[in-house]
Order: C-alpha cells, then sequence, then structure tokens
C-alpha cells in the first residue's frame, strides 16, 4: 500500500491533506521556495482519484469546478496543481501543521518496517528520516554529537538502537492518539 492509502486508512483525510502531500517535504525545508526540488508524498494518479472521489460529493459549485480541474492532472504544471490543491484547502478547515504531522508519522513507520537490521545503518536510517523534517523538537531521536556526548563506539550499537526504536514506537502510539483527538475536535467533512 502506498504513503497516501496508509495515511487514508488511519487518518480523516482532507484537501488540506491532500495539499500538504503534494508540496511534500520541500515546504519545511530552509528553502521553501524551492519546494518542486522535492518530490509530492502522493502520485498524480491518487491526486486524481481522490478528486473523482471527493467531487461526486462535491457541497458547491467553485469546490465541484476546482476537482474537475484535478481529475487529470498529468498534462498540468505541479505549481499549477498546488495553486488549484490551495484553493482547495481554504474551503477545508483542517490545519495544514496536523495534516503534516499525519504525513511524518506514516512515513516513519514505513521506515521502521523497512529499515536495516544492522545498528550504525539503522541508525543513519532514523537520522535521514528526522533530517528530511528538519528534526523537530518532538522528535524522539537523538542524533550522535547533537545536544549529546555520546561518542560514536557508544552510539552505534545495537543497545542504542533498541533503545531508540522503543522510544520511537511510543511516539508513533502517542502520535497517532494525539492526532486522533484533534480529528474529533473539528467539525466532519
Amino acid at each position: 500500500m502506498t504513503t497516501f492509502g496508509i495515511l487514508r486508512a488511519k487518518f480523516r483525510v482532507s484537501w488540506t491533506t491532500v495539499w500538504v502531500g503534494w508540496r511534500g517535504l520541500g515546504a519545511i525545508s530552509p528553502w521553501p521556495d524551492r519546494w518542486t526540488d522535492f518530490p509530492p508524498l502522493l502520485s498524480a494518479g491518487e491526486l486524481a482519484a481522490y478528486a473523482g472521489e471527493r467531487r461526486a460529493s462535491a457541497s458547491d459549485q467553485t469546490e465541484f469546478d476546482l476537482e474537475a480541474a484535478l481529475l487529470d492532472p498529468q498534462g498540468e504544471g505541479r505549481e499549477a496543481i498546488e495553486s488549484v490543491l490551495n484553493r482547495l484547502s481554504d474551503l477545508d478547515p483542517a490545519d495544514p501543521a496536523v495534516e503534516l504531522r499525519k504525513w511524518r508519522v506514516i512515513r516513519l513507520q514505513q521506515v521502521l518496517e523497512t529499515m536495516p537490521k544492522d545498528a550504525v545503518y539503522g541508525l543513519i536510517a532514523l537520522t535521514e528520516f528526522w533530517q528530511e523534517f528538519g528534526f523537530p523538537p518532538d522528535s524522539p531521536h537523538a542524533v550522535q554529537g547533537r545536544g549529546n556526548s555520546a561518542a560514536p563506539d557508544e552510539y552505534y550499537q545495537r543497545e542504542n538502537l533498541d533503545r531508540l526504536l522503543s522510544k520511537h514506537h511510543a511516539w508513533i502510539s502517542d502520535e497517532v492518539e494525539a492526532i486522533k483527538k484533534h480529528e474529533v475536535q473539528i467539525s466532519p467533512l
């Protein structure tokens, strides 16, 4: 299953979720004006399928017309599609920061499922994941030498990886619960 498919199975998805995913991780990079240098987190086909589903229940003509523009996104440039998604997102009460958290937790689950078993490469995989998200303050990850004095021979050990994996699994559980709690507080689509 794709990242978007997993996200849809676990959380409420809105146009803001899709807009955040279409902008990809470039939107949170130190160079936000270069967001198109980073790939989207969902495919054009997934975007078109979602637009078709939503179009069938569009609540007004503006939404219907904007969704129609996404039914065949292959010929459009990424910025043009982002502009349509931004307008659809404006019709949506969802918080982009929360929607990014949804993508983040699903992507982390995927990393944990596929990461190397070797301690060194596993720790590198975790570090690369959190680097993609700019090392947010709520990250359960500890990077060797970043805010700590762990020596490489201590850091790159199986025990450290196991400890960090345990912290990551607990973080995922807490994050999913917090996101779902937030979803209950907002009005349904």
